[in-house]
């Protein structure tokens, strides 16, 4: 048997719909998520407006969505420690499992991973999913269903401080003060950093980075972030730059905010496949470049932080649209990114 279920769908670049579709019942292994909270990240935002991101295009109708909270609403064979009912959150990057990176660990990087949400894979923003029960996580009941949408960004940000080798005392560097910037900057703060500088061109995140632990922000459209940086590390630069924006301009900036012998994380993907940088510069200063992508074995991490009250979900969450608004709420987070640190949509009244 199946069932029919609101999907938010999108066709083309600029034009997203919502619109009926049909959900089997779960194969062996599996379940059916039933999402109440799915997060627009900006991925979607990027396939919404360009039809892509990086080698990733939408060619068919594409179901968007990968942060994901809600409740299992059916169970398949073979499925143990899941019930109808039971509050739960998705990792939404299926990995095979088999390949040389899943056996070592590092499934981020398996070659044959289907991530919900970008193509050709179908996403969670949909009121039923069937997704691998491997895949699933236990949310608490002291939490919300809308902080449980935020658990995926908030993995995203562990991973980058890890790949980045962030120690107690350094003093950390982040362009981009978005949902995954804002994760970043709490990341590193749990993890003991000591100076947090957060970078970006609009002021409402920049006081939300303020709110979250920040000890300094910079509006490059006010002042020099490159001068203001070695001030506030007394002129040497900081010990950690992370990259969040993935822009041309930002990606060669960390190389002037890092201090010598120091490390930068990218973790931004840029629309141009190759940027020039200076290689000698990075040699001869002893620099490491280092990259981040998505996330493996974090999501338990993020549930446990969350759950003790190490990181605040809640309040990067500055819009709320309802399943039946989705088409007018990709067109209002496009028109207003200044503004929306991040929006969600709701298929039911959140928990």
């Amino acid at each position: 048997m199946s069932r029919t279920v609101e999907a938010v769908v999108l066709y083309e670049p600029g034009k997203v719909a919502v619109e009926a579709r049909r959900c089997d019942e779960p194969g062996p292994g599996e379940v059916v998520i039933a999402p109440s909270v799915v997060g627009i990240c900006g991925s979607d935002i990027h396939l919404y407006q360009d039809g892509r991101i990086g080698e990733s295009v939408v060619r068919e109708p594409l179901v968007l969505g990968h942060e994901a909270a809600g409740r299992i609403a059916a169970v398949g064979a073979g499925v143990a420690g899941f019930h109808e009912g039971d509050r739960v959150i998705v990792e939404p990057g299926i990995a095979c499992g088999q390949c040389r990176f899943c056996v070592r660990g590092r499934y981020n990087l398996c070659p044959a991973v289907r991530f919900l949400g970008i193509p050709p894979t179908n996403g969670l923003m949909a009121g039923g999913v069937r997704v691998p029960a491997r895949w699933v996580y236990h949310w608490p009941d002291s939490l919300s269903d809308a902080e449980g949408a935020m658990i995926e960004p908030f993995a995203v940000g562990l991973q980058a401080v890890e790949e980045a080798g962030i120690q107690p005392g350094d003093s950390v560097a982040i362009l981009g003060a978005g949902p995954i910037g804002l994760m970043i900057l709490q990341a590193a703060r749990i993890r003991g950093a000591g100076q947090i500088i957060s970078i970006d061109l609009a002021q409402k995140p920049l006081e939300m980075a303020r709110r979250l632990g920040a000890s300094a922000v910079i509006n490059p459209r006010e002042t020099d972030p490159i001068s203001a940086v070695r001030e506030l590390t007394g002129g040497d630069g900081a010990d950690v730059v992370i990259e969040a924006v993935g822009a041309t301009p930002t990606i060669k900036q960390t190389l002037e905010l890092v201090r010598r012998g120091g490390t930068i994380t990218l973790v931004g993907i840029a629309s141009e496949s190759a940027i020039p940088l200076n290689t000698t510069k990075i040699v001869r200063t002893g620099l490491q470049l280092r990259s981040s992508f998505r996330y493996a074995h974090q999501h338990p991490v993020a549930i446990f932080l969350a759950t003790a009250g190490r990181v605040d979900l809640r309040t990067l969450i500055t819009h709320h649209f309802p399943i039946g608004q989705a088409p007018e709420a990709f067109d209002f987070v496009t028109q207003h990114k200044n503004d929306v640190i991040k929006g969600v949509v709701e298929f039911t009244t959140a928990g």
